[in-house]
C-alpha cells in the first residue's frame, strides 16, 4: 500500500486539486482510497455531486472509477478499512497536518507528501511553506523511513518556489520541487468545482494526464 499526503497550512492553495487527479491516475494502477480530511468536503462533492451531512464522520462513497471516497474531518483512525490487503493506494486531503496523525488515521507513513503552491494563492502559500515543512521534520523524525517530500507549483514557476526553499535551513531531508504545470487555474476551477471533470478530461488539456502521473512516481 502506498499512502499519498496532500496537505499545506491553511486552504485554497491546490490540495484538492491534487488529491482528486491523483486518486484519478492511481485508480488505473490499483485500488485506491481517497481520505477527505477537510471540513468543506471539496474532494467528497468531485465525487458525489453533493455534500455530506455535516454530522456524519466516515461516510463512503464509491465512484464510477471505483475509488473509495471517505469523510474523516475529525481524522479518526480508519486502519481496518485502510489496510493494506484492501487498498494498492490511499491518497489524503489535509490541511495543517499534526505529527503522526497520518499513523493514526491509516496506521502507516506516507510514502510521499505533496505541499501545492498554486498561482492565486501563491505568497500566502510561500509563506506558510515554513510551518508545513516543519512540521513534516518532526513527522519525519518519529517515522521509520523518510517519506518523499515535493513541493509542487501549480502555475507558479518552479524556481520561484526553490528559492525560497533553498533559503530554509531546516526542511526534511528527501525535499524536492516538482517541474512547474502550466497556469490553468480557471480552467482547472471549472473542471473541478462546476463540472465534476478531470483537467485531462477537458479538450486541449489532455497532456496534463502526464504531470499527475509524474508526481506519484515514488523511487
Amino acid at each position: 500500500m502506498k499512502v499519498i499526503l496532500c496537505t499545506h497550512n491553511g486552504g485554497g492553495v491546490g490540495k484538492t486539486t491534487l488529491a482528486v487527479h491523483l486518486a484519478g491516475v492511481c485508480s488505473e494502477l490499483g485500488k485506491v482510497l481517497l481520505v477527505d480530511c477537510d471540513d468543506q468536503y471539496d474532494a467528497w462533492e468531485f465525487y458525489a455531486g453533493y455534500k455530506p451531512d455535516d454530522d456524519t464522520d466516515n461516510a463512503i462513497y464509491l465512484s464510477k472509477e471505483g475509488i473509495s471516497v471517505i469523510t474523516n474531518k475529525n481524522r479518526k483512525s480508519i486502519k481496518k478499512l485502510a489496510s493494506s490487503s484492501s487498498y494498492d493506494y490511499v491518497v489524503l486531503d489535509m490541511d495543517t497536518p499534526l505529527p503522526n496523525i497520518v499513523t493514526v488515521i491509516v496506521g502507516s507513513n506516507p510514502d510521499l507528501i505533496l505541499i501545492p503552491i498554486n498561482y492565486s494563492q501563491k505568497y500566502k502559500a510561500l509563506n506558510n511553506l515554513k510551518d508545513t515543512l516543519g512540521v513534516i521534520l518532526i513527522m519525519e523524525g518519529k517515522a521509520t523511513l523518510s517519506p518523499q517530500v515535493r513541493v509542487v507549483p501549480l502555475g507558479v514557476k518552479a524556481d520561484e518556489v526553490a528559492a525560497p526553499l533553498e533559503k530554509l535551513k531546516n526542511k526534511p531531508a528527501n525535499c524536492t520541487v516538482s517541474k512547474s504545470m502550466p497556469n490553468v487555474q480557471d480552467i482547472m476551477q471549472e473542471s473541478i468545482y462546476e463540472k465534476r471533470n478531470y483537467i485531462w478530461n477537458v479538450p486541449g488539456y489532455e497532456h496534463l494526464r502526464a504531470y499527475f502521473e509524474e508526481l506519484i512516481e515514488i523511487g
